[in-house]
């Protein structure tokens, strides 16, 4: 993927038997960062996230010495890891413009609507919802897993679904923090992919309950995180991002965060809102238009899948079964 001038981030790795380590990466090098960044302690991408005001200037730096320094690893020759241990992860749904549409002029035309009077539902829908809060839930860190570990499709599940999702890592504590601050907040972006199984979420028991949101969603590796965290100054505005969503090669999702209800700055503001955001925390931001149900197709072992978002990075991901 194609890297602008003065792009570097940060990831978690192991070589082949080692240990996992932090590093930083520039190019396709990295280097694993040692205790002296932060005074002594071990080194973790949270705990960079921490000291992240102090840090950064320092990574900055680092990140231009990669052809020339020993301490520089092929990225090629290790095992690249989430990219860190989150202590909460949010994540937003139904928070596209296209997708909220595509949904909802669905829902009104099976209501008996003709097409034209579904389509003017589906705005004023769209409206409403823009006029009011997003629509956020918990995920769980369990369910994370690598970018490019294999996804384990769980017995009995019909119909996993995927979801490439814009993905804001916090790197200073916020508590009721007005949009017109949030972003001060968000440190760096990353790549997640939300796979669901909508069958257990919407399932008959549960649906008059609003659905079963944690057994459809953080079943162990339904969430690829990575491959990096990419400093947001680095991106600079991510509504221009690229995000798409591939299938054995074929595009699924293909959209950028400018279509979004709710922006980066008003998610991270209504999230510390409900609860404290802590350094490294991960706010998901939802995903376009384009997954299994569009498509009548749902994930099967040895099915194939990457996200990827401009500037950051791709995930690849092979299916199999549990």
């Amino acid at each position: 993927m194609p890297q602008r001038d003065g792009w570097f981030a940060l990831g978690t790795f192991a070589t082949e038997g080692g240990d996992e380590f932090a590093g930083l990466v520039a190019g396709d090098r990295v280097r694993p960062l040692d205790d002296e960044i932060l005074s002594g302690r071990p080194v973790t991408v949270r705990g960079l996230l921490e000291e992240w005001d102090a840090v950064l200037p320092v990574l900055s730096e680092l990140a231009g010495t990669a052809g020339d320094e020993d301490e520089w690893l092929e990225l090629s020759a290790l095992r690249v890891l989430p990219p860190l241990k989150p202590r909460q992860i949010i994540q937003a749904g139904a928070n596209y413009r296209a997708h909220l549409y595509e949904m909802a002029s669905a829902k009104f035309e099976s209501e008996g609507m003709s097409e034209d009077q579904a389509a003017e539902a589906a705005r004023k829908e769209i409206q409403r919802m823009a006029e009011g809060r997003p629509f956020l839930f918990i995920g769980l860190p369990a369910a994370m897993c690598g970018p490019y570990d294999d996804v384990v499709l769980p017995q009995g599940a019909s119909r996993p679904d995927w979801e490439v999702e814009l993905t804001a890592v916090i790197g200073r504590p916020a508590r009721h923090v007005p949009v017109e601050e949030a972003l001060d907040h968000v440190a760096a972006y990353t790549v997640c992919n939300d796979i669901s199984a909508r069958d257990w979420q919407f399932s008959p028991e549960h649906r008059a309950l609003g659905g079963d949101w944690l057994r459809a969603k953080n079943q162990p590796t339904f969430l690829p995180t990575g491959p990096f965290i990419v400093p947001a100054h680095v991106l600079g505005d991510p509504a221009g991002l690229r995000l798409t969503m591939s299938l054995n090669g074929k595009v699924m999702q293909d959209d950028t965060p400018g279509d979004m209800v709710h922006d980066v700055a008003r998610l991270v503001a209504e999230a510390s809102a409900s609860v404290p955001l802590f350094p490294g925390d991960l706010i998901l931001t939802g995903s376009p238009r384009g997954n299994g149900g569009h498509w009548n197709r749902f994930l099967r072992s040895g099915d194939v899948i990457e996200a990827a978002i401009d500037g950051i990075g791709a995930q690849r991901n092979r299916c199999v079964t549990a």
